[in-house]
């Protein structure tokens, strides 16, 4: 039985993580379209540059400090206070000698990513990782102690600030410096909202066997990250070296979709269920159980979610890319499918794993995944792009086993239970699935998907609701949906 006081705070985090995804959502892709009509492609291109830069030093600057900052058990609050002291430190400390590495040889990096005219955007945006390296460990404050709501109020102020900095600058003729001064702009503040907020006061107190420990942790989290990056970048390069960049821009706008239609989900969970198992790391019990409960909720949602990105993946990509784009659609429809199992038992073994203090074992299966899945591209690289896609999504399906099975030697799960979680919302979906493709089939219309649509979520929800436990789970989530709309008083009612 999972203590009352955890699974309260799971619940009411959550409720505000989706809040705080749903409102993401909701502006981004507005004040995006907005700037889209203003800026040029070429704008966005250097940015996106600058950020291939920016966000692999971040990973540097961090080193894994937030994780552990959240997961470890402190023994008392001045072992807590020395800790995040001497992370915030080092952190920032890390982050100024990169920035300064960056200015230094900021047109070297420019010359090497094609874009000689980033040079000074590079030095000027770079100071965005001191930024990001002190809000960072004020972060992981308000995560260690379920503080959601305040994140969503600090979510609620950046997204904002394009709206009365980024676009009116992009109007005034700035160019790509709109986007750069808004990220900075973003960056103070989020680190004066939560400066002000935090429960732990500034100091400059460093402990460097504090800090021995603290990297015994953090450098495994940090080789994780970056074995991840070049995961996903070495992959990237590959094809666009294979094959063509008409390819390359398939294969990563396809992911990128599909990776925002699921970071919904997988946003919301994925902290609050770091921050709950880190409490429970040292009672098996509740830590198993808590696993479960929440993989079994994430389950139900990612299922459908999944099948209807598969079923649909036409009309996702005609609406979200564009017609030029439909050589992506057998992709985006794949990964739909894949991406169940990738968040529901990929990524939350991989919390669970760090939340027990073994991040070097989730390390050991992503480093072993990277030659795998480069080894696959450069096979099916020779064959038509349709095989590329399906040999990069058997081996995402591989990585999954490989952290089932990891998560029965090293954590005590059942791969039975985790199966069983998964099969009957499964089932579920493939039922709806059947026949949404059968009514798409019969009408080639959009009428014919509207009406698809319906049969896939009414069927989706009879099959689902004969199992009595999922029918149960599914109500939860209707009530905290309704919570979500109404407010705390319908949930504490």
């Amino acid at each position: 039985m999972v203590n009352k006081n955890i699974e309260y705070c799971i619940r009411k985090s959550t409720k505000w993580t989706v809040a705080t995804e749903v409102l993401g959502k909701l502006i981004t892709p507005v004040t995006g379209a907005i700037l889209a009509h203003v800026l040029t492609p070429e704008a966005f291109g250097i940015v996106a540059a600058i950020l291939v830069v920016t966000s692999f030093a971040e990973m540097f600057a961090d080193a894994g400090f937030q994780k552990y900052f959240v997961q470890h058990d402190f023994c008392d609050e001045n072992e807590k206070k020395s800790a995040f002291t001497t992370a915030l430190v080092t952190c920032c400390i890390s982050a100024v000698i990169i920035w300064l590495v960056i200015c230094l040889f900021s047109d070297r990096l420019a010359l090497f990513l094609g874009a000689p005219e980033i040079k000074t955007g590079l030095c000027v945006a770079g100071s965005g990782i001191l930024l990001n390296s002190f809000s960072g460990m004020q972060s992981a404050i308000f995560k260690r102690d379920f503080q959601f709501k305040l994140l969503f109020k600090l979510r609620i102020i950046t997204v904002c600030i394009p709206i009365v900095v980024t676009i009116p600058l992009a109007v005034l003729g700035f160019d790509y410096w709109s986007l750069i001064i808004g990220m900075l702009v973003q960056q103070i503040a989020t680190c004066v909202f939560q400066g002000i907020y935090s429960p732990l006061p500034i100091s400059f107190m460093f402990d460097i066997n504090l800090l021995l420990k603290m990297l015994s942790f953090s450098l495994w989290t940090l080789l994780e990250s970056i074995s991840i990056w070049l995961s996903t970048w070495g992959q990237f390069l590959l094809i666009g070296n294979l094959l063509s960049s008409y390819y390359l821009g398939i294969f990563r706008g396809g992911m990128t979709l599909t990776s925002a239609i699921f970071s919904l989900l997988s946003g919301s969970v994925m902290p609050v269920l770091f921050s709950a198992l880190s409490r429970l790391q040292n009672n098996s019990d509740e830590f198993k159980d808590t696993f479960y409960n929440m993989q079994k909720v994430c389950i139900l949602i990612m299922a459908p979610l999944g099948f209807a990105v598969f079923v649909f993946q036409d009309m996702i990509v005609g609406l979200l890319l564009g017609e030029q784009w439909h050589e992506a659609d057998f992709l985006v429809g794949l990964l739909g499918l894949v991406g169940i199992f990738s968040i529901t038992i990929n990524s939350m073994v991989s919390e669970a794993l760090r939340a027990k203090g073994l991040p070097k074992i989730s390390t050991y299966s992503q480093v072993l995944y990277f030659p795998v899945v480069l080894l696959v591209i450069y096979f099916t690289s020779s064959m038509e792009f349709y095989y590329l896609v399906i040999g990069v999504s058997l081996c995402s399906l591989e990585l999954d086993v490989v952290k089932m099975c990891l998560a029965r030697k090293y954590l005590g799960f059942s791969a039975i239970n985790i199966c069983k979680n998964s099969a009957f919302p499964v089932f579920s979906s493939s039922i709806a699935c059947i026949f949404a493709i059968l009514v798409r089939s019969h009408f080639d219309n959009l009428w014919g998907v509207v009406l698809a649509g319906i049969v896939f979520l009414l069927l989706y929800i009879a099959v689902v609701s004969i199992s009595k436990e999922s029918r149960i789970l599914l109500c939860g989530v209707y009530r905290k949906m309704l919570c979500l709309s109404f407010g705390d008083k319908k949930e504490e009612s």
